[in-house]
């Protein structure tokens, strides 16, 4: 059983737009991807098992849901890279997952904000009371909510 309500082949293999933002299906995501196939493998079978294994590693607590999210904004901004494993640690709250995402081999670590509330508000998606509705604008934009997705520095 997957975590998704709906196939999560359908779900995450339909690209769309919504206000001049794309969020790509994950098949597009993996095919312009230099990934490993093992990596884009695993990335599929997380899809249907929700769990770290050998290639997405992430501790006891993390939604995985968010996990998936912070790698496919990785696959649609880093497309060059060469994925073997990804190492996911953040802290995650209602609106928000802060956190970290480490690329196995060469180690590059990038900082996120994945941020629905944000996103909520950069939109103008708001529910019948007129507030910002961060429940539709994850639903809807998916990975398109990251606030911020950057590169830490190798020192």
């Amino acid at each position: 059983m997957s975590f998704f309500t709906q196939s999560p082949i359908d779900f995450w293999d339909e690209t769309r737009t919504i206000d001049n933002i794309t969020i790509h299906s994950l098949h597009d995501l993996l095919g312009r991807s230099k990934a490993t196939e093992a990596f884009k493998e695993a990335v599929r079978e997380f899809v249907k098992k929700p769990e770290p294994n050998s290639h997405i590693q992430f501790g006891f607590g993390t939604p995985a849901l968010k996990v998936f999210r912070s790698i496919m904004k990785l696959l649609e901004t880093h497309p060059e890279i060469i994925i073997e494993a990804v190492v996911v640690g953040g802290h995650s709250g209602c609106a928000n997952f802060i956190g970290t995402i480490e690329v196995q081999p060469d180690g590059r670590k990038f900082g996120f904000n994945w941020n629905c509330q944000w996103r909520a508000r950069e939109n103008d998606v708001k529910n019948a009371w007129g507030m910002p509705d961060q429940i539709k604008a994850a639903y809807d934009f998916g990975y398109q909510c990251f606030q911020s997705f950057e590169e830490m520095n190798q020192e």
